[in-house]
């Protein structure tokens, strides 16, 4: 049997790039077993071709190469067996991310095709949501728009630091004792929804708005005031007790909110 085997036959018989084998040694994974001294060719045994197949196999399951060269080193077939059981919790953990995206991206699909399909403002409505785990961050009554959008950014840095996904929407809630009472607006905290998978191992003051049955209309920006008074008349004529939540959610029914006047939001009050 042929001992030695050139560089070229190496990366021909076991399906890998002359590059490859290259960089495998100059990161001190696999050296040659033989390198000839006046030509600086490099040779390989076949007792090699095995840490070939494991590179290989650890390249496709995303395995770092340079762990794999301590685990190679050892020559501990233990190290190399906790190598893959480490790597096996890594994937484990990053199916159950792309499952959450996956989910994640099922919820903003559907608020994007309810936004599209809210033709109708100014009508008043009942609507069943399910429970909505959020993270809020309060505002101020001075808060110009642009103090606003200063906010909504930290809150999306806080979903992005603590590995949170957005589940889709975005809103306010309103003081409910202004908004009923008085028909005042007055914003107290902007909020986004998040995927409630593993939520609750954040450390985070997360909340939730409740399930429920919501009281709602449907306007566009200029309508507000309009909204508002047709709601509140409705409660009233209606002798609906309300609970103590009231929001107001943008819908995703256009790309240019601050553009044009067609941005669509929702007030639901839960009853």
């Amino acid at each position: 049997m042929k001992k030695y085997f050139s560089i070229g036959e190496t990366a021909k018989i076991n399906n890998v790039s002359i590059q490859a084998l290259r960089l495998y040694d100059k990161m001190g994974l696999l050296k040659p077993a033989y390198v000839d001294q006046e030509t600086n060719y490099r040779y390989y045994t076949i007792e090699q071709f095995m840490y070939i197949d494991l590179i290989r196999y650890s390249k496709y399951i995303g395995a770092p190469l340079k762990e794999l060269s301590h685990v190679f080193n050892s020559k501990d077939i233990r190290k190399l067996m906790a190598f893959m059981k480490n790597q096996q919790k890594i994937v484990e953990k990053e199916i159950t991310r792309l499952k959450n995206v996956s989910r994640a991206i099922g919820h903003l699909e559907d608020k994007i095709k309810y936004g599209i399909e809210s033709k109708k403002t100014n009508e008043v409505f009942l609507k069943e949501i399910e429970k909505r785990f959020i993270i809020d961050i309060k505002l101020d009554i001075k808060d110009k728009e642009s103090d606003i959008e200063i906010k909504i950014r930290k809150k999306d840095k806080l979903v992005e630091e603590n590995e949170l996904i957005f589940e889709g929407e975005t809103g306010y809630f309103i003081n409910s004792h202004l908004f009923l009472n008085k028909g005042k607006f007055e914003y107290e905290s902007v909020y986004s929804t998040l995927l409630g998978e593993g939520i609750e191992n954040k450390n985070l003051d997360i909340r939730d708005i409740p399930k429920g049955k919501f009281l709602c209309i449907t306007y566009l920006n200029d309508e507000r005031e309009k909204a508002v008074h047709k709601l509140r008349e409705y409660i009233k004529e209606n002798n609906i007790e309300t609970l103590d939540i009231v929001v107001e959610s943008q819908l995703l029914n256009t790309l240019n909110p601050w553009e044009n006047n067609d941005l669509l939001y929702e007030l639901q009050i839960l009853i």
